[in-house]
């Protein structure tokens, strides 16, 4: 595993066990496959605070920033195939 996996993974560990629950897989099976730009578009998505994720990946909320709509779709994709 790379450093900078290792990084993101610890990023993942949130104050909310369901962001930990969707963040942590998808880092784990996806994060690897997603291009620079897109891992460095989550990198980005990771600084959000936790209450913002949870708006985006729980309440399903759309993102203001629309560069961000593919990416929340892709990670709730990989949740819904748990």
């Amino acid at each position: 595993m790379t450093e900078l996996k290792k990084r993101i993974l610890w990023q993942c560990r949130r104050g909310l066990w369901e962001l930990d629950a969707i963040l942590i897989p998808f880092v784990e099976e996806h994060f690897d496959a997603l291009n620079s730009d897109s891992q460095d578009l989550f990198m980005e998505f990771l600084s959000f605070e936790d209450i913002d994720l949870f708006d985006l990946l729980v309440n399903r909320k759309e993102p203001i920033d629309t560069r961000m709509k593919p990416l929340v779709s892709k990670i709730l994709n990989s949740y819904m195939k748990i």
